[in-house]
């Protein structure tokens, strides 16, 4: 993936990332610095352990509720997330698509809706490593 792609704002959002091509983007990403960040979900299986654990990942302030109201708020605050940008890339997806699929799709729905209202010059990409529906692959461009 080139620099200049992972630069445009208006492209960032959720996408389904191949593992294979992870490390490759990480440098990308630190190359124009923005701040990657490696997730693994893998162990969760329901999706209120997800959000407590992106709160500690994420180092979110300590009115982070460990909701989806909450998430969305923290991931849409300027104060939180300064800088050029961030990608989360989350790993042991299918896990938590499997075991909460409801779940899953709200949060699905809430990563791209702060990675929607980020595009202002602040990219919030979220990069997931198995494929869902609706979830376009990465463009390799």
């Amino acid at each position: 993936m080139s620099e200049k792609f992972i630069r445009k704002a208006n492209q960032a959002g959720v996408y389904y990332l191949p593992t294979t091509r992870r490390d490759t983007l990480e440098a990308a990403a630190a190359r124009v610095h923005l701040r990657p960040i490696l997730i693994n979900i893998s162990q969760g299986t329901h999706v209120g352990a997800l959000l407590k654990q992106l709160g500690e990942t994420l180092n979110f302030p300590d009115w982070y509720g460990a909701n989806f109201d909450a998430l969305h708020d923290c991931l849409t605050d300027p104060d939180w997330m300064p800088g050029k940008g961030l990608v989360l890339f989350l790993t042991g997806t299918a896990s938590l698509h499997k075991g909460d699929p409801r779940g899953f799709a709200t949060l699905i729905e809430v990563f791209q809706a702060a990675a929607d209202l980020n595009q202002n010059g602040t990219p919030l990409w979220i990069l997931i490593d198995s494929p869902a529906t609706g979830i376009p692959v990465l463009p390799e461009a």
